[in-house]
């Protein structure tokens, strides 16, 4: 099992990729989206935080268990986005 610090820098370094996905797309892509765009980055602030809070709030003797199903949680997430992402510019 990683780090908590690792962990917590490895969803935030997600995170900010994406984010900087959504401005450049907002940027450089004619066509795309703004509002939508906005709210992806609004969405991804929120399960930032909310994931980082997780973190720091183990349930103590499952911790295997429990870090599994945040990953899970995490990655379910993430891909939602991504294909929201995806679609930005096709308006």
């Amino acid at each position: 099992m990683a780090s908590r610090r690792n962990l917590k820098k490895n969803i935030t370094s997600i995170i900010s990729e994406l984010i900087t996905e959504c401005f450049v797309r907002i940027d450089c892509i004619p066509g795309t989206d703004k509002s939508a765009a906005e709210d992806i980055i609004a969405e991804l602030i929120e399960i930032d935080a909310d994931f980082i809070c997780r973190i720091s709030h183990t349930e103590p003797g499952e911790a295997k268990k429990y870090y599994r199903s945040l990953c899970s949680a995490f990655n379910e997430k993430i891909d939602a986005v991504v294909s929201r992402i995806e679609t930005l510019g096709a308006k």
